[in-house]
């Protein structure tokens, strides 16, 4: 069985249709609020593991050989929590940068689940944020930042309605710079860090910055620098300082009315603690309620975590213990669950589009094949996302948009377009709604399902073109003999402004363009350069038509198939 640390994007999918199911189904669903760590920022410096090797090595720099010396004191306290072996202190060489040194990464491990005690050590007469402020080189640390796939991923979520309440205990932009990365503006998200920051102008979706924002502190330091908890004290106070009343507020409720999923959070502070305790304390989620109420991305639960548990669940937690465990451990770390789940999200989307065509020769049964025809492209694609998930996530992010802006806008943007959801509501919203109708979207959906299941066939193979270059369609899918490029248009008009925008021409010979709509014929601008080079034009499917005038499926991919003509 693979762990959490090895675990594949199309392994995670399994779980997730698998035991998970029910979650992955919520989540399309928006049923889930997302409580976010330190963990899915992890390979980034402003991972907790970046911020304690760059305060170790500033009193490393600091120190001198007065044995009075603050900074020695300083350091020295903060490798003793570490508890390191004798081995592991021949190791520790303070005339060379931490990055050298051979326990590196076991120390840094050790202190992860401590970051509170460290940033507590006092260097006395400076203040009490010293270490933070100062020795971690707050300003420059996490003032430029850039985001992973984790960011990336949630940021789609978020975009694609199903998420749309976050709570962090992260200091860092990530989450921000993701959503401008993706072509968005970081207003977006409504950061909170105290009442204060709810009012205004509505946003799409709320972040809950509850240990203070470095977005903020950097731009006014005066209001939010203040507002940063990172010291033992200042987590144990955040309970009963009015500053945080609202916030407090907000999350207490957000925990009632939403299920939670954490990712990255080992839910060390006792403020995130007692903040579920109040769950069990209003008489709120039972542990036997489906999907399960509280979920950990985890190879196995820490004591924090099962403290959380049991302060939620009360006198039902004892007994229960084993159960509860099971239930609340999906062994998955962050970035090929959240790839997973954004997979996951999008097929879901596009099941339920498919499933609004009008196409009444097809019944039940061949609805059901063309799902399953998007299930094998989502799984297909999950098994090329593992060499490179940061570049899998660009290039997911970035062909959904060119598709999406080539189907319902017939534009082809030079380089990597604003990204473009699916719908802004979750999926069970958009079953039925009458907005998409005039969209293409959902034959769009049904032909990319008897795409997958020609790929499934063997006949076809599905890929990818460059997600940032002007002429790449939708997908590439190519037979034994040929291969064409697929583009989706929602309507005539937007076939013409495809060529117009030069994603492709009429002389281009391996173009084929679903249309959701009727297809009018072209009057080619200079027919004998054809007949010269015995070039065919873009094959053009008035996809519409044969949908509402299949007899059956198998009738429908024979003509589909005839049509693409590779």
């Amino acid at each position: 069985m693979p762990t959490a640390g090895n675990i594949t994007v199309k392994e995670t999918l399994d779980l997730l249709d698998g035991a998970f199911r029910g979650l992955s189904d919520s989540i399309a669903q928006g049923g889930y609020a997302f409580w976010l760590g330190s963990g899915i920022s992890r390979e980034r410096v402003v991972g907790l593991d970046g911020v304690l090797e760059k305060l170790i090595d500033f009193l490393r720099t600091h120190t001198t050989a007065d044995p009075a010396c603050p900074y020695g004191k300083a350091l020295e306290k903060i490798l003793g929590m570490a508890s390191p072996s004798a081995d592991e202190r021949k190791e520790i060489d303070l005339a060379r940068p931490v990055a050298t040194w051979a326990c590196r990464k076991v120390l840094l491990g050790r202190l992860w689940n401590q970051y509170s005690k460290v940033l507590s050590v006092e260097i006395p007469p400076q203040s009490l944020d010293y270490l933070l402020w100062v020795g971690v080189d707050f300003k420059n640390t996490f003032s430029n930042q850039n985001p992973d796939a984790e960011h990336l991923a949630i940021g789609m979520l978020a975009l694609e309605g199903t998420v749309t309440e976050l709570a962090t205990a992260n200091w860092d932009g990530l989450l921000e710079g993701a959503m401008k990365a993706l072509g968005h503006s970081d207003t977006f998200y409504r950061v909170t860090v105290t009442g204060d920051d709810l009012r205004g102008a509505a946003a799409a979706a709320k972040l809950y910055k509850f240990h203070g924002c470095a977005l903020r502190a950097i731009e006014d330091e005066g209001k939010y620098r203040p507002l940063l908890v990172a010291r033992s004290a200042q987590i144990t106070g955040w309970m009963g300082n009015d500053t945080f009343k609202i916030t407090r507020n907000q999350l207490e409720a957000l925990i009632q009315r939403a299920r939670t999923l954490m990712i990255g959070l080992s839910a060390q502070d006792e403020n995130i603690k007692n903040l579920f305790g109040q769950v069990n304390a209003h008489k709120g989620w039972d542990w036997k309620d489906e999907p399960a109420p509280i979920v950990f991305s985890a190879n196995e639960l820490g004591d924090d975590q099962k403290d959380l548990l049991s302060v939620a669940y009360g006198a039902e937690y004892e007994d229960n213990r084993e159960a509860i465990w099971k239930s609340a451990c999906l062994q998955a770390y962050a970035k090929p669950l959240l790839l997973a789940l954004l997979l996951n999200v999008l097929t879901t989307k596009a099941k339920i589009l498919a499933s609004d065509i009008v196409a009444p020769g097809l019944g039940d049964d061949g609805q059901a094949r063309i799902a399953q025809g998007l299930t094998h492209l989502r799984d297909r694609a999950a098994q090329g996302a593992d060499d490179d998930r940061l570049l899998f996530a660009k290039g997911l992010a970035g062909g959904l948009a060119r598709a999406r802006h080539q189907l319902q806008n017939g534009s082809s943007p030079a380089g990597l377009a604003a990204y473009f959801p699916v719908d802004e509501q979750p999926a069970h919203l958009m079953k039925g709604k009458m907005g998409l109708a005039s969209t293409g979207q959902r034959e769009a959906a049904a032909a990319i399902g008897l795409i997958g299941l020609e790929c499934e066939a063997t006949a076809w193979a599905p890929g990818v073109d460059d997600p940032a270059e002007i002429r790449s369609g939708a997908l590439r899918v190519s037979s034994a003999t040929a291969e064409a490029r697929i583009f989706f248009a929602a309507n005539d008009d937007n076939i013409t402004s495809l060529m117009e925008c030069g994603a492709f021409d009429e002389d281009d010979d391996d173009v084929v363009v679903i249309c959701s709509r009727r297809v009018t014929e072209r009057q080619q601008r200079n027919p004998r350069s054809r007949l010269r080079s015995g070039k065919i034009a873009p094959r053009l499917i008035a996809f519409g038509p044969m949908l509402a005038g299949a007899p059956s499926l198998a009738g429908l991919r024979e003509a589909f198939r005839d049509e693409v003509g590779i």
